[in-house]
C-alpha cells in the first residue's frame, strides 16, 4: 500500500481553477450538505477520478456524507466500521494513502457492494483534519483503471481536504449555535406554556410536545405520581399515541440515561424542592442536561398549578360551607357540592374544631374518606360522610383518630344531616357542641350535640340573647366580682347547686374547709342578693349556666 508523506503544491492550472471554485463553494454556505455536494463534484473534475466520496467520523464509524452520482442515494446509509479499510488507515495515521491497482485484492480494503467497488482499480484516501489536528473525516477517490496518483494529484486532494475541514468546522459551529438558539427558544416557549397554563390537563400535552422538540427525541412521555401510591401513571405523550408503559413503579426508576436495543433513553425525575412529582421520559436522545433543565421547569410549574388549584378548591369549599351554614345556595348547591366530591343527600355529621392543625385534618380525612374539610385561622370545619357508619360511634371514631396527636382540639359534632336544607342546623349544633364542651369541662375532646343534655336548650337561649331577669342579673354581679377580684365565687355557687346544697360534698369537690365554703356562700348572698334558703335553686342553676355560657362566648 503506497503512502504519501509530503504534499507539494500543484502547478496544474486546472487544479488551481478547481481549488478556487472549492474555496468559493466553501465560502458560499454554512449548510454542510450543500458544501460537501459541491466539493465532491469539483474534486471529481479536478482530480480526474470516476467516483469521489466524503466520509465523516461519527463515533466508531465513518459515515458517507457526500458522493457524486450515481451514489448520492447512499449518503447516510453507508458506514465503515473501525478499523477496517484504507479510509480508517488514513484516519488513524493521519496521512494520505493509495492503492494504485487491483483494489479488491488488497486485504485492507473494506468492500462496499452499494458503491460498485468491483468497477474500480485504484483508491486514494486523504484524511480531513480539524484545526487541532483531530481527524474528522476522509476524502476517498476511485478510478476505474489502474492509476498511480502523482504527488500533484495527492497534493490537490490534500489541499481540498484542508478546505473541506474548515467548511465542516464552520458548519458544525453554525449548527451548534443554531441548535443552542433553538433550544433557548423552545425553553422560553416551554416556560411561557407553564406560566400560562391554568390546569394540569392543559399543560402536559404542551410539555411533552416542547420537550420532544427540545431533546430531538423520537417520543416524550410524562408520568405523575399518584397520591399515596408507589406508582407513577402515564398522563401525556408526544406524538399522541406513542408506545409507552402505563405505569412506572418508584422502585423501578433506574438511571437517568440508559441504552436499550442500541437506542438512547433519558428518564429524569420531576422534583420540586424535595418532593417527587413525576417523571419525564424521552426516547432516542442522549440530552440528559437539557432534560434536567426541562424537568426542573415542569416540576415547579406543576406545583404552582397544584397550589393554585388547591387555593381555588379551598375557596370553593369555604363558600359552600358558608352557604350551607346560613341555609343559602338555592337549588344549585347540590351540584356545587358534587363538583367538590360531596353528595349532600348522604348522611353527614358537621364537625367544628378549635384548631388549625393540618395533622388533625389528615387524621380525620383518613378516618372518614370522602369528607370535605375547610381549615383556616384557628377553626377547622368538616362535613364528615358516614358511609353507613352508626352515628352513635362518630365521637369514638374521632377520638381514636386523634389519639396520640400532638394537638388536643375541642371538637363539636352535630346530629346527622341529610339534604342541603339540614346543614344550617348542623353547623349551629356543631358550634354549640364546641361551646358546650367548654361548659362541661371537656375541652380538648370531641363532644356530640346529642350529649349536651340540658345545655342543648341553654346554649340556644344564650346564643339567641335577650333573656334577662333578676336572677340572671344577680348571678352576673357574681361573675363581675370574680373578674375584678380574681375570686371563684361563681364556680363555688355552681358546684354547690350541682351537689344539691350539700356542704360536705361541695367542700370535698372544691378541696376547701366547710367553714370556708360557708363564708363564700354568705359573700355570694351579699353580692347578688340571692337567698339560697328561699329562692328557686333550678332558676339559680339555669341562670348560672347561662351566665357562664355568655362568658365563654365572650
Amino acid at each position: 500500500m503506497a503512502t504519501y508523506d509530503a504534499p507539494m503544491q500543484s502547478t496544474n492550472p486546472n487544479s488551481r481553477r478547481v481549488l478556487e471554485q472549492i474555496i468559493s463553494t466553501v465560502a458560499s454556505s454554512l449548510e454542510l450538505d450543500d458544501v460537501l455536494r459541491g466539493v465532491v463534484r469539483l474534486l471529481s473534475e479536478g482530480a480526474a477520478v470516476h467516483a469521489c466520496f466524503v466520509y465523516l467520523v461519527e463515533g466508531d464509524q465513518l459515515v458517507l456524507r457526500a458522493a457524486d452520482e450515481p451514489y448520492a442515494a447512499f449518503v447516510g446509509e453507508v458506514a465503515l466500521d473501525r478499523p477496517r479499510g484504507l479510509a480508517w488507515w488514513a484516519v488513524e495515521h493521519n496521512e494520505p494513502a493509495f492503492i494504485p491497482e487491483n483494489l479488491l485484492d488488497d486485504p485492507r480494503v473494506e468492500y462496499v457492494p452499494e458503491l460498485d467497488e468491483e468497477r474500480f482499480q485504484s483508491l486514494l484516501s486523504v484524511p480531513i483534519a480539524a484545526r487541532d489536528g483531530t481527524v474528522i473525516g476522509v476524502i476517498s477517490a476511485h478510478t476505474e483503471a489502474p492509476h498511480a496518483f502523482s504527488e500533484a494529484e495527492v497534493d490537490f486532494v490534500v489541499t481540498s481536504a484542508s478546505l473541506v475541514a474548515g467548511a465542516i468546522e464552520n458548519a458544525r459551529l453554525y449548527d451548534e449555535t443554531r441548535a443552542r438558539v433553538r433550544e433557548l427558544e423552545v425553553i422560553a416557549e416551554l416556560a411561557e406554556a407553564i406560566a400560562g397554563a391554568s390546569n394540569v390537563d392543559a399543560l402536559l400535552p404542551q410539555v411533552v410536545r416542547h420537550a420532544r422538540e427540545l431533546l430531538a427525541a423520537s417520543a416524550c412521555h410524562i408520568y405523575l405520581l399518584e397520591s399515596g401510591s408507589e406508582e407513577m401513571s402515564l398522563k401525556a405523550s408526544a406524538p399522541v399515541g406513542a408506545s409507552a408503559r402505563a405505569t412506572v413503579r418508584l422502585a423501578g426508576l433506574g438511571p437517568e440515561f440508559s441504552r436499550r436495543g442500541g437506542s438512547a433513553r433519558v428518564a429524569v425525575p420531576l422534583v420540586a424542592g424535595d418532593e417527587l412529582v413525576g417523571l419525564l421520559v424521552a426516547e432516542e436522545t442522549p440530552s440528559v442536561e437539557l432534560a434536567r433543565s426541562a424537568a426542573s421547569q415542569v416540576a415547579v410549574g406543576l406545583k404552582r398549578i397544584e397550589l393554585i388549584e388547591r387555593l381555588l378548591e379551598h375557596n370553593r369549599v369555604k363558600d359552600l360551607f358558608d352557604d350551607l351554614a346560613v341555609g343559602r345556595g338555592g337549588p344549585g348547591i347540590e351540584g356545587r357540592a358534587a363538583r367538590l366530591g360531596a353528595d349532600l343527600s348522604a348522611n353527614h355529621v358537621v364537625l367544628v374544631a378549635r384548631t388549625s392543625d393540618e395533622e388533625v385534618e389528615r387524621r380525620l380525612a383518613s378516618a372518614f374518606p370522602g369528607s370535605l374539610f375547610d381549615g383556616r385561622e384557628q377553626t377547622l370545619r368538616a362535613l364528615l360522610v358516614l358511609n353507613g357508619r352508626d352515628p352513635r360511634t362518630v365521637v369514638d371514631v374521632v377520638g381514636c383518630a386523634l389519639a396520640g396527636s400532638t394537638a388536643s382540639p375541642s371538637i363539636g359534632l352535630s346530629s346527622v344531616c341529610t339534604g342541603a336544607t339540614t346543614f344550617a342546623q348542623g353547623f349551629t349544633e356543631a358550634n354549640q357542641a364546641v361551646l358546650g364542651a367548654r361548659a362541661l369541662g371537656r375541652e380538648g375532646t370531641a363532644v356530640a350535640f346529642e350529649d349536651l343534655g340540658a345545655y342543648k336548650y341553654l346554649l340556644r337561649l344564650a346564643s339567641d340573647g335577650g333573656v334577662r331577669d333578676t336572677t340572671i342579673d344577680a348571678v352576673q354581679r357574681i361573675a363581675e366580682y370574680d373578674a375584678e377580684r380574681g375570686s371563684t365565687l361563681l364556680a363555688t355557687l355552681e358546684t354547690f347547686l350541682e351537689r344539691r346544697g350539700s356542704i360536705n360534698a361541695t367542700s370535698e369537690a372544691l378541696y376547701i374547709h366547710t367553714n370556708t365554703l360557708r363564708q363564700r356562700l354568705r359573700r355570694i348572698g351579699e353580692i347578688s342578693g340571692i337567698d339560697l334558703r328561699r329562692d328557686d335553686w333550678l332558676m339559680v342553676e339555669i341562670a348560672v349556666k347561662l351566665v357562664r355560657l355568655g362568658l365563654l362566648e365572650a
